[in-house]
């Protein structure tokens, strides 16, 4: 018996699947110019964020999202960490946010930039849970999480430790097997 969390259906996971190519392609057209300002700022930092994005990716992937949804969660991933940047101490979702929302990027993918900073169990600043989170929330915040802890030298699997709690089970889930699979 695998001690894994267990597997949430991602067919459950709140919000339908987004299938429109062209807000994948916004997302990205309109936040090329911040990710570029935090380049300038911060050189090699991109690559932090296009890391947060390939976990996303991966994790979408994972989950069964198509190509259109997983990319679109890439775009926005990246987008996430710019907030992280700028607002280092603090309400980094809302910096987030707001600056993405300031470039154009679409409301709906503003909104997921927001919400990053939920925890699973409800602990987050909007004391959402659960499925209350938008689907691509809790796939950026796991994203952003095993960034974070890869950069400070610990394993991916030490996710597993904080699903249910901070990180949607699923998530993990997807994101560590993932990461598991291509250390071996």
């Amino acid at each position: 018996m695998s001690s894994d969390p267990p597997i949430d259906d991602p067919s459950q996971q709140a919000e339908p699947a987004v299938s429109d190519p062209a807000l994948a392609e916004l997302v990205r057209e309109r936040g090329a110019p911040l990710l570029e300002g935090l380049e300038a700022e911060l050189p090699g930092s991109t690559e932090r964020a296009d890391a947060i994005g390939a976990y996303a990716l991966a994790t979408a992937v994972g989950l069964g999202f198509g190509r259109v949804e997983a990319e679109l969660c890439r775009q926005t991933a990246r987008l996430a960490y710019v907030g992280r940047i700028y607002e280092p101490a603090g309400a980094h979702q809302e910096a987030g946010a707001r600056l993405a929302s300031g470039a154009g990027v679409p409301a709906i993918a503003c909104e997921w930039i927001l919400r990053t900073e939920e925890h699973y169990d409800g602990s987050g600043p909007a004391n959402l849970s659960g499925a209350e989170i938008p689907v691509f929330s809790r796939i950026m915040r796991a994203a952003m999480r095993c960034d974070e802890l890869i950069a400070a030298g610990s394993k991916p699997a030490v996710l597993r430790e904080i699903a249910g709690t901070e990180l949607d089970p699923a998530m993990v889930n997807s994101l560590a097997s993932m990461l598991e699979r291509a250390s071996e």
